[in-house]
């Protein structure tokens, strides 16, 4: 998961959020309200919270986890054979 600080007109925030919203390579977690930065009425920021989907290969339980357990995990989703 990564956390992201946006920064930007209101417009243009909501603009990313939602193009992030609509890519099937993302999930958009969370989203906090608008903030006011400090000096200045134009730009706002944001945090949200976005992580990669996990996509459904298709696969039997049982084939998983034997994928799995011949696997290294190093971080998050990363795999190394």
């Amino acid at each position: 998961m990564l956390k992201i600080r946006l920064q930007g007109t209101k417009n243009d925030i909501r603009w990313f959020v939602r193009l992030l919203q609509r890519d099937k390579r993302f999930e958009v977690n969370n989203v906090s309200t608008f903030f006011d930065n400090v000096g200045t009425d134009k730009y706002k920021r944001v945090y949200a919270e976005v992580s990669r989907k996990k996509k459904d290969s298709g696969k039997k339980p049982s084939d998983v986890m034997q994928v799995e357990e011949k696997c290294h995990y190093v971080g998050s989703d990363m795999v190394i054979r």
